[in-house]
């Protein structure tokens, strides 16, 4: 169970750090991929459910996983994605509980793949073959998703949210006193717009929040218009 706790506090760790001095939304185009979807009359996206970390802060700074908020966070995210793309004419197709072990694989790997993403192109540290923005894939695979939904794109979410305990938010006054800055709950996420005919992330965007907000729908709609701002219409 330890080990589940500190894999959660570095992977907090590594996104505080990632996203230091970066605006709340940061945008990452697609350049030479060609996506441009302005001209298509009937947009259908494959929503694949989001994966969202919903947690306490403790006072020693491990995260304390919430399977109850997680679980009300994760349909109320996927009610107002579905509100968002229908305010744009966009039909959408919400996927829940994966049962195809490929397609499972493919939602795991946008995890390490959108961490490659901040880490690579937006923190800067380039890698020697990759020459474009955002020149990422989940692969061939992406396919079978296409032909399951029957949807040229599916939209892909990660999101963790840390709630500060009442003992860390002790320890945040108490070291505050002492001119120690602690970090409280925060909220970290990014999304990915894939091409399922090519498996090519076409649009990625990376947000990082001060505070927390997934356990209620004010907070859901606005983590949605946030992350999705800049989504070509």
């Amino acid at each position: 169970m330890l080990s589940k706790h500190v894999a959660c506090v570095f992977g907090i760790a590594f996104f505080a750090i990632a996203l230091a001095g970066c605006a709340v939304n940061q945008n990452v185009k697609a350049q030479g991929a060609g996506f441009d979807w302005s001209g298509t009359t009937e947009k259908r996206v494959a929503v694949i459910q989001p994966d969202i970390h919903l947690g306490e802060l403790t006072a020693g700074g491990l995260v304390e996983p919430r399977a109850d908020w997680t679980k009300a966070a994760q349909a109320d995210v996927a009610k107002q994605l579905e509100a968002y793309f229908a305010k744009r004419k966009t039909s959408v197709v919400l996927v829940n509980d994966l049962s195809d072990q490929r397609e499972v694989q493919l939602a795991k790997l946008h995890g390490p793949i959108g961490r490659a993403i901040i880490r690579h192109a937006i923190m800067g540290i380039k890698l020697p073959n990759k020459t474009q923005a955002m020149d990422w894939t989940l692969g061939p695979d992406a396919a079978l998703l296409r032909e399951h939904y029957k949807t040229d794109y599916a939209l892909f979410i990660y999101v963790n949210d840390t709630y500060t305990s009442a003992g860390r938010a002790f320890l945040m006054v108490s070291a505050a006193v002492l001119g120690v800055s602690v970090q409280g709950g925060q909220q970290i996420g990014f999304a990915s717009l894939v091409d399922l005919r090519t498996g090519n992330i076409t649009w990625f965007n990376v947000r990082h929040d001060g505070s927390s907000g997934l356990r209620d729908s004010n907070g859901c709609k606005h983590f949605v218009e946030g992350i999705l701002a800049d989504l070509p219409k």
